[in-house]
């Protein structure tokens, strides 16, 4: 099942309002998960960030453009299949709205915190960390996409 992400949402789970900004954490954050997930997408408040790929393998990634939030393209999307999507949020109104469109419903805290416990378990155990946006970006454009 896809999910729909509020990305800067979920980032300032992650980091604050700090975070909610930092669009190449959040990707770091969610793209090793992604691989496994099949499809998810990460809509992000404002303009398209050009350090910021469109497309992380499973994750893509969307940003709702200027003057508009991102809460208006994940309703809009979950509205296309509803029940097809779990909506992640921390945003109570933007969850209702997707949950009476027939979406399923997550909030950014209880995902952030269920993806967390398998990294900092490999990490515990001396495995080596996920790699960061820029360093999968950096490979793409070496060793090209894959899809």
């Amino acid at each position: 099942m896809p999910y729909l992400i509020d990305a800067s949402n979920l980032g300032g789970v992650l980091d604050g309002a700090r975070g909610a900004r930092d669009a190449e954490r959040i990707v770091a954050f969610l793209v090793d998960w992604a691989r496994t997930r099949g499809r998810a997408v990460a809509v992000f408040d404002g303009v398209a960030q050009p350090r910021v790929a469109e497309r992380y393998g499973a994750l893509e990634v969307v940003w709702s453009g200027a003057g508009r939030a991102a809460d208006e393209e994940i309703v809009r999307r979950a509205a296309n299949r509803p029940r097809d999507w779990i909506v992640i949020s921390d945003d109570r109104e933007l969850r209702r709205r997707c949950r009476d469109l027939g979406a399923r419903v997550e909030t950014a805290r209880a995902f952030a915190r269920r993806l967390e416990r398998p990294r900092r378990a490999a990490v515990e155990g001396g495995e080596k960390p996920s790699p960061s946006a820029e360093d999968v970006e950096r490979w793409r454009r070496i060793f090209g996409d894959g899809d």
